[in-house]
């Protein structure tokens, strides 16, 4: 009883941090309404168009802006308070969905203005990503990072289960509108608790080095390039970023065209999802710095159970299968930015952070047109077992380099102690 005790107490550390806490609980609100919205404009899509290549259009709008500011939303990341930056950007995110709320209201939504609208958040999410990974440490002292980081992931995805849930209810009852506006009005939590911290509390970390925007986003790539043990990572993500994390386009597509389910069907995968998922975040929790072994087991297990759905044909087994993927892929995600946030030096937490938006989430335009072009021409189920394999295939790169990565070294170490003596 008294280690289970210290365990849970271990696992929720940082919510003993004023900031963090009050950032956490409206997280968890405003989060919940963002997966709402997912739902909703990804079934209005496909009610509307009824085409695998909209919904693709879709997600890749909304993460296209992502690919190509991330990287340089980070220098001004690293120059500017967070906090206002993530201020500012859930202000516009609120905006966004009031907008697509009276658009579905008044019945005056096409595929049109939903493609303008998920191009407008992409470009606000290019900023607001980065900005609150790198923001989590400024609320939590060093050995509380990895933990944050966790519950980070586990608020997303507690979100993940109770969004949806409460989405495809209430799509299937009244429609997809209110989803909208209950989105929009979620976003008061944070911007009421990002007003509400106190700021002698927060270990702000801008840069005074004023370079070129061109010299600061050759800074923090030259670092991470050169450096194996966030390049051998940032190989591997490459791949599963692009190949595995298209949940929002695979979760209608399998509902609908492999289930043949409605939106309660949508919802129930999308929560199962999620249900993995805050069992993963729960098990990187107590990790104040993941191994590489940690992260890669986890990318294998990732990539092996996507296949594994690929393969199911009943309705049972395929929601077990996702409560599985979601434990993976917590694990492993949650895992991997906090390798990199602890191996980043401060000052360029901000690129490095970009640089990993841009690799998750940017390349999520490529891997949602990929799946969505895919599974019109092959089909959901053969589109979901190539996506399987390209992710092994990241693994095995990202292992191949760093082994010859660090055999190098060892060598040149040798060949200099040699010489010196």
């Amino acid at each position: 009883m008294r280690y289970l005790t210290a365990r849970v107490v271990r696992n929720f550390s940082s919510l003993r941090h004023y900031n963090y806490r009050l950032y956490w609980i409206s997280q968890l609100i405003s989060v919940t309404g963002t997966w709402m919205q997912n739902v909703a404009l990804a079934w209005l899509v496909v009610t509307l168009t009824g085409s695998a290549v909209a919904l693709g259009t879709t997600t890749a709008l909304q993460f296209l802006p992502i690919l190509f500011l991330s990287l340089f939303a980070g220098v001004y990341i690293d120059r500017l308070p967070k906090r206002k930056i993530v201020l500012w950007t859930q202000s516009l995110s609120a905006i966004q969905a009031l907008a697509l709320w009276l658009l579905v209201a008044f019945n005056a939504i096409t595929i049109i203005e939903i493609y303008a609208l998920s191009l407008f958040i992409g470009f606000v999410n290019a900023f607001d990503q980065p900005a609150r990974q790198a923001f989590v440490p400024e609320m939590v002292p060093d050995e509380d990072i990895g933990n944050a980081i966790a519950l980070n992931s586990l608020l997303f995805n507690a979100a993940r289960t109770i969004g949806p849930a409460i989405a495809g209810l209430t799509i299937a009852l009244v429609g997809v509108a209110p989803s909208f506006l209950i989105n929009a009005l979620s976003f008061i939590a944070i911007i009421a608790a990002l007003s509400m911290m106190k700021k002698s509390r927060l270990r702000v970390s801008v840069s005074k080095v004023r370079t070129t925007l061109k010299e600061g986003i050759k800074e923090g790539v030259s670092f991470a390039m050169n450096e194996p043990s966030i390049l051998s990572v940032l190989i591997v993500l490459v791949f599963v970023g692009t190949f595995g994390y298209n949940f929002s386009t695979i979760l209608p597509l399998l509902a609908k065209f492999v289930l043949h389910g409605g939106p309660e069907v949508f919802g129930a995968v999308t929560s199962a999802l999620g249900i993995g998922s805050m069992v993963g975040a729960l098990l990187v929790a107590g990790k104040q710095r993941p191994t590489r072994k940690f992260i890669y087991t986890f990318a294998t297990v990732f990539a092996v159970i996507d296949i594994a759905i690929s393969l199911s044909r009943t309705y049972e087994l395929t929601v077990l299968l996702i409560v599985a993927l979601g434990v993976a892929s917590i694990a492993y995600i949650a895992s991997t930015n906090t390798s990199l946030q602890m191996n980043s030096p401060i000052h360029l937490r901000g690129r490095i952070m970009g640089l990993y938006v841009v690799i998750f989430a940017g390349s999520t335009p490529i891997g949602a047109l990929f799946t969505g072009f895919m599974a019109d021409w092959i089909g959901t189920t053969r589109m979901i077992f190539i996506e399987g394999l390209l992710c092994l295939v990241g693994v095995g790169s990202g292992t191949i380099y760093l082994r010859r990565k660090l055999s190098l070294m060892r060598n040149r170490e040798i060949g200099e102690a040699t010489e010196a003596s």
